[in-house]
């Protein structure tokens, strides 16, 4: 069949609404063997767990906080990278969408939204989103809900997701599931939590505070003394001395022996490595999220992981990108099924590139490869009347025309050309740093 295909060449009928599964054998077997496969939804226990680690572990709340920030610090922007001409009506709508995903008259911002998505898709391996639609206008989205983890449950019979233990169905396009994907086949359809990773370094972080504070609560450990009394002295005078220095305000308290020899036994170096033990466990979980020490605010003289700050910054910024297209690809596959082509995307803060793309827009545009409007849409400002024909720097040259490239007239390079650089990186700053 590949042979044939590749004799035959590609058609020119595409589909329209690409269908793989009609075609896949995993789907034709899981339709009919799926059942053996089903798990039961996320135990509300284990939620527990998940939401009690978040709550109680200060490193995995500020790497989920960090993550946020890092979002949240730049903004986002709705654009159509594909079309020249930008539909400001449809961009200012779905700004006004994100920007207040519950309404005008609800609580709910962006940033409240993106720091519930967030920290429940890191810590429980799942975040879920009801949109809702308008159904007197052509059934657009018209607003985002998070929706806890603990209310969703999966229904193997409708192959649908719903409300836990109902009948309430959500239909494909009125629900947005961002998670952590499995690699085995059972549960497959729910993510998996970074905590269970990481649970055995919570555990001793949790258990190890608890153990010093009681230390801590019961003065230390050691008794302030040793009284031994021979094994024939009589036992109600081994209880009378006993009560008598329980009246005592000695809260480190005595040992009483009787017949016995107490030696006392001190503590390892390893026992009392306490803060090695934190910082071990704190080193395991800032790793499990990728977040560099300097952002979860660790302050030390010695460097902590590899490479220079500039480094960890630039890795950091790898991690950013990954998290930011997956809640990015997850709101944009939901638009498009109501018909916008205009995308949502975080701003990345990345001086560099930005930096290299500026420098190969301007040589394109130096030889005559792209045009002023093509630059001018991958930044969302709108056409210019002189901007679709290429520009000849190396002539100093406007052509009127593609087709009139030859024949372009010479212009100086220090009067319209440089005006018409100013104009352009005029717009572009203003367009990023809003002035």
């Amino acid at each position: 069949m590949g042979i044939i295909n590749t004799i035959k060449g590609i058609t020119n009928h595409l589909p329209g609404i690409r269908r793989p599964e009609r075609s896949s054998l995993v789907d034709a077997f899981m339709n009919e063997y799926g059942w053996t496969f089903t798990t039961p939804d996320k135990h509300i226990g284990d939620l527990k767990t998940y939401y009690d680690a978040y709550d109680s572990c200060i490193w995995v709340r500020r790497c989920c906080g960090v993550l946020c920030d890092e979002m949240l610090s730049s903004g986002y922007r709705i654009n159509n990278p594909h079309k020249e001409q930008v539909n400001f009506e449809r961009v200012n709508y779905l700004t006004d969408l994100f920007n207040a995903p519950g309404g005008k008259f609800a609580e709910d911002t962006f940033s409240s939204l993106i720091k519930q998505i967030v920290p429940s898709w890191k810590v429980t391996g799942d975040a879920f989103i009801e949109v809702n639609h308008d159904e007197v206008f052509g059934n657009i989205p018209n607003g985002f809900r998070f929706i806890p983890t603990e209310l969703m449950g999966y229904d193997y019979e409708r192959d649908a997701w719903c409300l836990r233990n109902t009948d309430h169905i959500f239909e494909v396009e009125n629900l947005i599931h961002i998670f952590e994907p499995k690699i085995t086949i059972r549960g497959s359809k729910w993510g998996t939590s970074l905590i269970d990773t990481v649970s055995m370094d919570i555990a001793l972080e949790v258990l190890g505070l608890s153990h010093n504070k009681e230390i801590f609560a019961n003065h230390g450990l050691d008794p302030r003394g040793v009284l031994n009394f021979d094994k024939t002295v009589a036992k109600s005078i081994v209880e009378a001395n006993i009560l008598r220095f329980k009246k005592e305000k000695n809260k480190k308290g005595m040992i009483v022996t009787q017949g016995a020899n107490y030696q006392a036994t001190n503590n390892s170096n390893k026992d009392m490595e306490f803060l090695d033990l934190l910082q071990y466990a704190r080193d395991r979980i800032i790793t499990m999220f990728g977040v560099p020490p300097a952002k979860a605010g660790i302050i030390e003289t010695g460097n902590i992981g590899t490479g220079t700050g500039e480094s960890q910054d630039k890795n950091f910024a790898k991690v950013m990108n990954g998290n930011c297209n997956v809640i990015e690809d997850s709101f944009n596959k939901n638009l498009g099924r109501s018909g916008f082509q205009e995308l949502f995307e975080f701003i990345r803060e990345d001086h560099e590139n930005k930096l290299n793309r500026a420098d190969i827009e301007d040589k394109q545009l130096r030889n005559g490869t792209t045009y002023i409007n093509e630059v001018r849409s991958g930044y969302g400002l709108e056409p210019v009347e002189w901007g679709n024909v290429p520009m000849n720097y190396s002539q100093f040259a406007l052509a009127a025309s593609p087709e009139q490239l030859d024949e372009s007239r010479l212009i100086q390079p220090d009067s319209q050309v440089k005006m018409l650089e100013k104009a352009l990186l005029s717009e572009r700053y203003g367009n990023d740093y809003g002035f």
